[in-house]
């Protein structure tokens, strides 16, 4: 029941995955709130406590005004933000549904219309921590998120895993954004009925 309330330009930095391979990552549970408000000059970004440690990615610049490599920052040095909802699913049972990335935290339900707050021009950089074989954390992972929820203006960076993905749910989205991922941009799973609008990869 409780809401997490976040101003319009703070950054907020996660330390990186432990040595038992636990990733830090910002989960609000069933009933829970974000208000994650942030603007166009004043953007929220999550990020890791140390991103400019270099890795060996690399990508080839396509622009006639420069040229040769441009090293990519790294990626998969925290987990994500999970938001976990009341709304509809496919899965058979709801009390025994636990998302990827974490354990023992259920989401989905009977509300379609459920919110889990508000995500407006918040950034998630240098994501995806990998804790397991087929076992990442998303940049934003929604599951059974209501269309009560808003989400727009929203963008994933140096992600290691997928940038977004919807697990059911009938959230709607717009103007998302995902740059250099380390998989799927956008994916969805489990019956997801919302709708995406502007979706830029």
């Amino acid at each position: 029941g409780a809401t997490l309330t976040i101003a319009a330009g703070a950054t907020i930095y996660a330390s990186p995955v432990d040595t038992t391979g636990v990733a830090p990552a910002l989960i609000i549970e069933q009933g829970g709130n974000i208000v994650a408000d942030g603007t166009a000059t004043s953007p929220i970004t999550f990020t890791a406590l140390n991103p400019e440690a270099t890795s060996t990615s690399s990508v080839t610049s396509d622009t006639s005004s420069s040229s040769g490599t441009v090293v990519l920052e790294t990626r998969g040095k925290w987990g994500g933000i999970i938001i976990l909802g009341n709304a509809p699913t496919s899965a058979a049972s709801y009390t025994a549904n636990f998302i990827e990335g974490i354990s023992g935290k259920p989401y989905g339900g009977t509300d379609p219309a459920d919110s889990s707050g508000l995500m407006r021009y918040v950034r998630v950089w240098h994501g995806g921590a990998v804790i397991g074989a087929d076992n990442e954390i998303n940049g934003i992972t929604f599951g059974g998120v209501g269309s009560g929820t808003v989400v727009d203006h929203c963008e994933v960076a140096f992600n290691a895993d997928d940038g977004f993905e919807f697990f059911g749910g009938t959230v709607n989205v717009k103007y998302l954004s995902v740059l250099f991922g380390g998989d799927d941009s956008f994916d969805t799973d489990e019956g997801y009925q919302g709708k995406g609008q502007f979706l830029f990869t």
